[in-house]
């Protein structure tokens, strides 16, 4: 039995689901994989579910209507790479139409969650992401919140959906110590599912020929292994998901990893959790 599934895209033109609760043990959340040719449109209207639109690399024009107002009318953006340039995205409520452009060809990644009211559509550029670059050594990383939880940058766009994204050095490890999301807390945490999807450069090879390790445990109150799995992902085609457990991220030596992530649960009270034991290590998540 497997805890921690990769999905591979199919690199399907247009709007491919990746992950939902169709293949999946997933509860609250699903993913996706838009690609555009050059001149292309898509336009699709989205239903019992809001969307996350995370630009990976192209240029798209973007066109929401929602309650029968044109909220985003014409926004523009557009990425060389994920590794040096901050993101453009798109939040889609339920009940609204989206319309996307690209004059040169794109790539962009969708988190959805499920629910059927949610909040205004909003266009994401660039100058509204909040990065940093915290940590030391192999523990360096830039995050970038773009839809964040509670407190944290862009905490009132979304209805459930946490996305963001985070960028190690070659080699560096990414999330850690080991942390979790599937359990409640009252008033402190509540159940989240998480997934991540990834893209990675060699700094020998070129685009595509390193890897990172996603590694995934459980224990049980007595701190004894109940299982676990360590996934070697060497294609910028994946996507992970996390369900239950711990996790945690790793380069291989001489890879540059790009993690996009993205949560969502019964309610947006979000604070990350992991094992008590690293608690002052808590500044190094993502």
């Amino acid at each position: 039995m497997s805890y921690t599934t990769v999905y591979r895209f199919q690199d399907l033109n247009g709007y491919e689901s990746v992950i939902s609760k169709a293949n999946s043990d997933m509860t609250y959340e699903g993913f996706g994989r838009i690609l555009l040719s050059p001149g292309q449109t898509l336009e699709y209207k989205v239903t019992g579910e809001e969307q996350a639109i995370v630009l990976q690399q192209g240029d798209m024009t973007c066109w929401v209507e929602y309650e029968g107002v044109t909220v985003v009318d014409g926004a523009k953006g557009q990425r060389g790479n994920v590794y040096d340039d901050l993101p453009t995205a798109l939040y889609v409520p339920p009940k609204a139409t989206v319309k996307l452009y690209s004059e040169k060809g794109m790539e962009a990644r969708v988190f959805t969650a499920y629910c059927e009211e949610g909040n205004a559509p909003y266009f994401c550029p660039p100058e509204n992401i909040e990065e940093g670059e915290p940590g030391e050594y192999i523990y360096k990383r830039k995050y970038r919140f773009i839809f964040g939880q509670p407190g944290k940058h862009n905490d009132h766009i979304t209805k459930l959906l946490i996305v963001g994204e985070t960028v190690s050095v070659p080699g560096g490890w990414i999330g850690f110590p080991a942390h979790r999301h599937d359990y409640e807390r009252p008033g402190k945490e509540c159940v989240l599912d998480e997934i991540f999807s990834f893209q990675m450069t060699s700094t020998e090879d070129g685009p595509g020929r390193g890897g990172v390790m996603q590694h995934g445990y459980d224990l049980t109150d007595e701190n004894k292994k109940i299982w676990d799995e360590v996934n070697v992902i060497e294609e910028n085609n994946t996507a992970v998901a996390l369900p239950t457990g711990y996790h945690t991220t790793v380069a291989l030596p001489g890879t540059r990893a790009y993690l996009l992530w993205g949560l969502a649960g019964d309610t947006k009270k979000y604070k990350v959790q992991f094992d008590e034991r690293y608690s002052w290590l808590e500044g190094c998540l993502y």
